[in-house]
């Protein structure tokens, strides 16, 4: 193992905190908020203790705190290095969005698997309804909340965006700009995910679109076709909603991704 290895291994075994790029300062950085809280109370760390900074923008740092005061720790940096968690794919999973804590799980598992966003998506079938811009925005909080938590446990080098949410026609004009834009379904006749062409490396960016419980109904499904959305089946058994995007970004990562370890 050459030093830079070493190094980054080292910065990858410190404790771990997230903070936005633009407080990146001539080598220093300043955590305020939550962090706080967990550097001082919990983890009861002090000056001359190391910690790990990630940018959010997949760049880690060594550093070691300099000083400690009410509401704000401040942090002296090392020398950057990538952190090496995040695939080269770009995958975005549009999920109609599911009840109760599903939609939680699916933003959680997704995130550890290397998802890179989620779009919440409001179909024929969606049960759950949006009430109004004050409801999506709480929720959208809500999950941004969820993908964060599970980025840090995972020690991702970016932080999943969830992003607004958006009726069913309006995703499909999104996926059509993606290189692999692909639609799990249940019926008959669609490509079994795991033949569809090509090597890992050779799609830049892949989209999944995943129904909610009840389904797409058929117009849905001809409308996605009609926009160039590749049809996909997914096995012989009917997958509930929370399983069936985490499946199909498992599947893709380790076809076109890094799960394979390629």
């Amino acid at each position: 193992m050459d030093s830079t290895c070493r190094h980054a291994e080292r910065i990858r075994a410190m404790n771990r905190f997230y903070v936005d790029k633009s407080q990146i300062k001539g080598g220093w950085v300043t955590i305020t908020g939550e962090d706080v809280k967990h550097i001082t109370r919990v983890l009861r760390l002090a000056a001359g203790d190391r910690v790990t900074i990630c940018d959010g923008n997949n760049t880690d740092y060594e550093g070691t705190i300099e000083r400690v005061e009410k509401g704000e720790v401040r942090v002296r940096l090392g020398p950057a290095v990538e952190t090496g968690t995040e695939a080269d794919v770009e995958m975005v999973l549009y999920q109609a969005v599911a009840k109760g804590t599903k939609m939680e799980f699916i933003i959680q598992k997704g995130t550890e698997l290397g998802v890179s966003a989620f779009v919440p998506v409001i179909t024929s079938r969606t049960v759950v309804r949006i009430e109004d811009r004050r409801d999506a925005e709480k929720k959208q909080q809500r999950w941004q909340r969820i993908a964060m938590e599970s980025a840090k446990q995972c020690r991702r080098g970016r932080i999943p965006v969830v992003k607004a949410v958006l009726d069913f026609d309006r995703a499909l004009e999104e996926m059509a700009g993606f290189s692999l834009a692909l639609l799990p379904h249940a019926a008959e006749g669609g490509l079994p995910i795991g033949r569809i062409p090509g090597t890992a490396g050779e799609y830049g960016s892949i989209a999944i679109m995943v129904g909610p419980e009840g389904g797409f109904d058929d117009d849905e499904v001809k409308r996605a076709v009609q926009r160039g959305i590749t049809v996909v089946n997914m096995g012989p058994r009917i997958l509930r909603t929370e399983t069936a995007g985490i499946a199909a970004a498992a599947i893709l990562m380790y076809r076109f991704g890094d799960l394979g370890g390629l």
